[in-house]
Order: C-alpha cells, then sequence, then structure tokens
C-alpha cells in the first residue's frame, strides 16, 4: 500500500472533492511534470487544469507553454 502525502489538510482535500476534483491525480500530474522538466510551481499551477474539459483563454495557453516545454 502506498501512502501519498498530498500537502492538504482533511478539509482542503475534501474542499477539493466537492469541486469535482481529484488530488491524488493532481499531483500524480503535477510529479510527472516536474520529472518531465516543468519548474514545481508551474506544474503545480497546471495540473489542477488538464483534466477540465473547459478551459479559459488563459488556461489554454498555460497548458499549451507547458506541453511545449515537455514535449521538447
Amino acid at each position: 500500500m502506498l501512502i501519498l502525502n498530498l500537502g492538504l489538510s482533511d478539509e482542503e482535500y475534501l474542499q477539493q472533492i466537492a469541486e469535482g476534483r481529484d488530488p491524488v491525480q493532481e499531483y500524480i500530474c503535477e510529479q510527472n511534470l516536474i520529472r518531465a522538466g516543468v519548474p514545481p510551481e508551474t506544474a503545480h499551477e497546471v495540473a489542477p487544469i488538464f483534466k477540465k474539459s473547459n478551459h479559459s483563454s488563459d488556461e489554454e495557453a498555460l497548458v499549451k507553454r507547458v506541453w511545449k516545454r515537455v514535449l521538447g
């Protein structure tokens, strides 16, 4: 059994679940982005919006910048 420290309190975790987010999936995405060379601050910012179906124009631009960085 693997236990992850998401850096969230129980209340923060439950709030994210209530918002329809998946904190564990976001954490894994963030770690993978960091391993791919994305700065930790950017990975933390972009991980929650990868799964969203409708992005604002700013979010779309951020996702594109991160993909360009990952794909080289």
